[in-house]
């Protein structure tokens, strides 16, 4: 995502938002288009096992295995 990032914003300066991380552990990059076309780019990020996330995850029932 970082790579796409840079590359959009050096083709078109100011055309990239982010990258972000989000609270849905992906990390997102919106870039808009010449045409006005806003294109949201997702990267799933790898889920730290001692994380809260995984706890939560856990505590509805979903295997995460510990660290």
């Amino acid at each position: 995502i970082d790579e796409i990032a840079a590359a959009c914003e050096q083709r078109r300066p100011g055309s990239v938002t982010g990258p972000r991380i989000t609270p849905w552990n992906s990390c997102e990059v919106e870039v808009i288009t010449p045409e006005g076309a806003r294109v949201v780019l997702t990267a799933a990020r790898p889920l730290d096992p001692n994380s809260a996330q995984a706890d939560g995850l856990r505590s509805i029932g979903i295997e995460v295995p510990k660290a």
